[in-house]
């Protein structure tokens, strides 16, 4: 009786206690996994789409000025091809000279105008890379994600773990 009596107790601390150890257990990690398309967030985000128009407009200015210049020198060289210019020897040998000077300039300001609107582009790249980075890390924060992957990067992923509509809407609530 008294091991009956003693199995007993012992069967009914281990029923006791076994909710605490399982509690107490380590638990798996839950895996929530995000795909987003940077590419379709940079086309379609009103936020991006109003950086590159600003880009844009100020592209144009700089291509207005290189423009005004190209027809600049389109006229002194039509000028100095004309039959009806009636200039003297050295007339022509200064007009001549500044048409070269012109050309080189115009190519100067050309190289120069190229060389800077790459620079812009790229950091107005990465300062949207670096907005849209950020936003992503508040969505893992806030909804928990374990891990976010770039879909150019993927073979296949399934459209139900596809995160970019909502990147987009969280980026574009962001800028406003």
């Amino acid at each position: 009786m008294k091991r009956l009596l003693f199995w007993t107790a012992m069967l009914a601390v281990y029923l006791a206690a076994f909710p605490a150890w399982a509690a107490a257990a380590p638990k798996e990690p839950v895996l929530k996994i995000g795909v987003i398309d940077t590419g379709r967030i940079m086309r379609e985000s009103k936020a991006a789409k109003s950086a590159q128009v600003l880009f844009q407009k100020e592209l144009e200015a700089k291509r207005a000025i290189l423009s005004a210049k190209d027809k600049e020198i389109r006229l002194l060289d039509a000028e100095l091809k004309s039959p009806d210019a009636k200039l003297t020897a050295d007339a022509r040998k200064a007009k001549s000279d500044k048409l070269a000077q012109e050309v080189k300039e115009f190519k100067r300001m050309q190289s120069d105008l190229d060389e800077e609107l790459k620079k812009k582009d790229a950091e107005l790249t990465r300062k949207l890379i670096d907005e849209i980075r950020q936003v992503i890390r508040t969505l893992v924060k806030d909804e928990g994600f374990t891990l976010i992957l770039e879909k150019n990067s993927l073979i296949h992923a399934d459209d139900a773990i596809n995160i970019t509509d909502k990147v987009i809407r969280l980026y574009d609530g962001q800028k406003k």
